[in-house]
């Protein structure tokens, strides 16, 4: 075990304005109300570029804003999307590199340079994603994450494009599920939510 967790610099790349803070924390109270007991949160959404990355990461920081203890696991091993959401800089090990035996669980935690926040940074795309996430592996670093914090944020892919995130939230509490407004056709959308309920994963 290391004796120091990797601390990591976060900047966020969009400035939010008033309105859409005060947006997410009143998703972080809504999350709070109808998922007492429930601390690891799985967020995806129909399709790609929705901005669900986005929100799952504002979401965690609202957590913490609470001074509530917050890990944000960017679950996407299908692509590198942080990027576009903020900048980190010090990871050196990944959720890719404890799935595939290499590390531990706390060799991938690491505390950020907001207070309360913490991260687990995907790393290299997989083509094993759906494998990997189906894993003892996973299933045991949401465990010891339901141990250590307060709340779990985990990032998954487009339920509409591949499985990766009915495999995730089999093991989590809750789903929320983002949608652009006027984006998704109905039909879709109701498809995956029915994927999400059928694989018993209760939405938000």
């Amino acid at each position: 075990m290391r004796e120091m967790m990797d601390k990591i610099t976060i900047k966020q790349t969009k400035e939010l304005d008033y309105k859409t803070f005060e947006a997410f924390r009143a998703l972080r109270t809504n999350l709070e109300n109808v998922n007492k007991e429930g601390k690891a949160i799985t967020f995806t959404s129909v399709m790609g570029k929705e901005g669900k990355s986005f929100v799952a990461f504002q979401t965690a920081c609202a957590v913490a804003a609470a001074g509530k203890s917050c890990v944000y696991v960017n679950a996407n091993l299908r692509e590198a999307v942080s990027s576009d959401i903020y900048e980190v800089t010090g990871v050196r090990k990944t959720l890719l590199d404890y799935l595939s035996g290499k590390v531990q669980v706390e060799d991938i935690i690491c505390e950020t340079s907001v207070e309360k926040l913490y991260l687990v940074e995907s790393g290299a795309p997989s083509k094993n994603a759906s494998e990997l996430l189906s894993g003892d592996a996973y299933q045991k670093l949401i465990h010891t994450l339901r141990e250590k914090y307060d709340c779990v944020i985990i990032d998954t892919p487009a339920v509409g494009e591949v499985a990766d995130a009915l495999v995730a939230a089999r093991i989590t509490d809750g789903v929320v599920l983002v949608m652009e407004r006027e984006m998704v056709p109905y039909e879709q959308a109701q498809k995956a939510k029915k994927s999400l309920a059928d694989n018993m994963a209760d939405l938000s």
